[in-house]
């Protein structure tokens, strides 16, 4: 976990002012003859939407060149995968046998996460320095730009070591996520 962690943030974690920066209307719709729509006729944007495009661009190249970080929330308590990931691991790597131990002694372990580089502008803070309430993570008014919360489950590996699979998911509002399945191989 240790050698692949900066690259975990860097492709599960996102900088949510941009997902959520949608571009304005910009032109006027078309509708086929039954009513359906078809798409959009740019050629016929208004004055108005050309100058909210324009700003939208601005504000977006804006966001892009922020060079402050970028606040993720992380829970360093790392447990086995709510689901059984021997099934994913053994189908996505063929000829490879999943290592299953005797008997699972350690269901999860604290993952010290705060001694890792990171290569982006992401940092990560301790889902403890959040609030607990449930829901007001994302109702709080930070002084930082907080941008969502990142989990990873344990990874399963085959019994050489050399394959791996994870879940893995941001989390960037009580509605608004994605999750993942990564396998990763040595």
């Amino acid at each position: 976990m240790t050698e692949i962690f900066p690259s975990l943030i860097d492709s599960t974690c996102m900088d949510t002012r941009l997902f959520i920066n949608f571009p304005p209307e910009y032109g006027e719709s078309i509708y086929d003859k039954t009513g359906h729509y078809v798409g959009v006729d740019s050629t016929k944007a208004t004055k108005e939407q050309k100058q909210k495009l324009l700003e939208w661009k601005i504000k977006t190249e804006k966001i892009k060149k922020d060079t402050s970080k970028i606040v993720i929330a992380f829970n360093p308590v790392i447990e086995y995968s709510n689901e059984d990931l021997k099934e994913y691991l053994e189908k996505h790597f063929k000829n490879t046998k999943a290592f299953i131990p005797k008997e699972k002694i350690y269901n999860e372990y604290i993952f010290d996460f705060q001694k890792i580089k990171l290569n982006n502008r992401y940092q990560l803070r301790h889902i403890n320095h959040f609030p607990k309430e449930r829901g007001m993570i994302w109702l709080t008014k930070y002084n930082f730009n907080f941008s969502g919360a990142v989990f990873f489950s344990r990874i399963q590996f085959d019994q050489n070591k050399k394959f791996g699979v994870l879940n893995g998911g941001f989390a960037c509002g009580g509605l608004c996520g994605q999750g993942f399945r990564i396998y990763i191989k040595k």
